[in-house]
């Protein structure tokens, strides 16, 4: 299949805009929900916790008033004063009830509201707890409406029942409205509702136990989360806290949809301008993509005509507006063509010069390849290419594995090109001694490698490496200064038993470094 290039090229373009344009896009709507998240998680919990601290204020003065009260009974009345705390704090009936829990005496308010027996029916109370003032949680007593209540034993053993007209949750409850359905709602430790928007919920006190916040406050948690909320049919996000004093779980719920709608315009912008961005960038794709390919059809063009041979080129029509490069590009690719088509035996020439040159880079790479760039010397790869040969071919020949003493301290002293040229010149005052066949490699760093050629005879051989050791020992004079260095050589000789050319460099290496151990500048041979 083929396909234009501009069109080609406008794809690609296109491509490497609108991959941007929707990473952004999505990043600004994702951070636009998330900013709404962090919102509502630090407004709505800060709400549940100041919620939570009234009730928490509200639930310790009722404790303590109810504390203070019975008390304070005497023949049977309580103090005007206290009747009085106990209107402001929502008590509408005290009752005296002896230690089996059964009423013996109502103080304040209706009687209607205190229960016969505190031990008896479908809800009886807890006896066990009663050392300290405590709220209950809600009791649904027999023919009777659910209720809130505080009770206490005292000294002598009586027991002391408080209904609660729960008036001050509830408004503390519906106090709280914001947006279409955000709300508060208030339950007590088992998860019945206290004070909910749902006022058949309330007037039930409702169990809520299974809904999963409900469960949290339970729990004792506080935080926020998302939940479904089965009295609005719907999924809500809600910070929740507790209060300490009566354990009582406080949320504030808010539908996911009124966060979504708030930042819905805000990511429709973002559309918008994602939209208008990718329009610019298409259309700017298209202007460019034909600057780009107005010219290279033109060089098209000048290369088929070239192809066919023809003799007279047609120039390039050039518009107002075109890309330098492109258009030196085109006149150079026309020139080009003309004195192609006017000297074909110049191109011949410049041909057969490249080929030439081309020639002569190979050889130098060759060169390059087996020589150290350093001294000039066969470097380790070609060294070793040899040896292997030799073995290969069992022929007789002596190495000499040469490391220099104090070259270290030369190049620490003086630099690394000081060091650099004392190696050339070490390379070539040994080659200058050298018999015919012999090769003198730089092995690397400090290392040399000498491969003397059918030299088996070790007096012969320790003969020319103990002459070695002493042309390397001679001072040079490098620059401004006299060097001087010494050696230690270990001398390996191949006699048919190494199989490679890692076995007797070895050898030789580790007889100069028993050289190097013996003293230094010292010839110690492997045989």
């Amino acid at each position: 299949m083929k396909l234009s290039f501009r069109y080609l090229l406008l794809i690609a373009m296109s491509l490497v805009s609108l991959i941007p344009i929707c990473v952004l896009a999505f990043w600004s709507s994702h951070n636009a929900l998330d900013n709404e998240y962090r919102t509502v998680h630090d407004k709505h919990l800060l709400l549940a916790k100041n919620l939570s601290q009234a009730l928490d204020r509200y639930s310790v003065d009722a404790l303590s008033i109810f504390n203070r009260a019975t008390d304070s009974v005497t023949k049977q009345h309580i103090a005007t004063d206290f009747i009085k705390l106990f209107d402001d704090i929502d008590v509408e009936s005290v009752g005296e009830y002896d230690a089996q829990g059964n009423l013996v005496n109502v103080l304040f308010g209706s009687a209607k509201l205190q229960p016969v027996s505190l031990a008896q029916g479908e809800s009886f109370f807890d006896f066990s707890q009663l050392s300290a003032a405590r709220f209950t949680d809600v009791h649904k007593l027999s023919g009777g409406n659910p209720a809130l209540y505080m009770i206490r034993k005292d000294q002598q053993q009586r027991i002391w029942l408080a209904v609660m007209n729960p008036e001050f949750i509830t408004l503390l409850q519906s106090a709280v409205q914001f947006g279409q359905k955000g709300h508060a709602a208030i339950v007590d430790r088992q998860g019945n509702v206290l004070a909910h928007p749902n006022k058949e919920w309330q007037a039930s006190s409702k169990n809520l136990s299974k809904v999963s916040i409900v469960q949290q406050m339970m729990a004792g948690n506080t935080g926020v989360m998302k939940f479904y909320s089965p009295a609005v049919k719907q999924d809500m996000i809600a910070a929740y806290s507790i209060v300490p004093t009566t354990g009582w779980g406080v949320m504030v719920p808010q539908p996911l949809t009124e966060l979504y709608a708030r930042v819905e315009s805000e990511i429709n912008t973002i559309i918008g301008i994602a939209a208008l961005t990718f329009f610019a960038c298409l259309l700017l794709s298209w202007w460019i993509t034909g600057l780009i390919t107005r010219p290279i059809a033109a060089l098209t063009a000048q290369a088929c005509a070239l192809a066919e041979q023809q003799t007279k080129l047609t120039p390039w029509a050039k518009q107002r507006l075109e890309i330098t490069e492109f258009v030196a590009l085109v006149d150079r690719f026309y020139c080009m063509s003309t004195q192609v088509i006017n000297s074909q035996a110049d191109l011949t020439k410049r041909v057969q010069d490249k080929t030439a040159d081309l020639a002569k880079a190979q050889a130098e790479a060759v060169y390059l390849a087996n020589h150290d760039q350093v001294t000039g010397l066969a470097n380790r790869m070609s060294i070793r290419n040899t040896i292997q040969q030799r073995i290969d071919a069992k022929q007789a020949f002596s190495l000499l594995f040469i490391d220099l003493d104090g070259f270290k301290q030369v190049n620490d002293t003086y630099g690394h090109g000081i060091g650099d040229r004392l190696l050339m010149s070490i390379g070539q005052r040994v080659s200058s001694h050298l018999e015919v066949g012999d090769i003198l490699a730089r092995y690397g760093g400090d290392e040399f490698v000498l491969l003397l050629r059918d030299d088996n005879q070790c007096n012969t051989v320790n003969r020319k490496a103990n002459a070695v050791l002493q042309l390397i020992k001679q001072p040079y004079q490098i620059s401004t200064y006299l060097l001087g260095v010494s050696a230690c050589i270990g001398i390996a000789q191949y006699d048919g038993t190494d199989a490679d050319t890692d076995s007797i460099i070895h050898r030789a290496d580790v007889a100069m470094y028993q050289a190097k151990h013996a003293g230094k500048d010292q010839v110690m041979h492997a045989c």
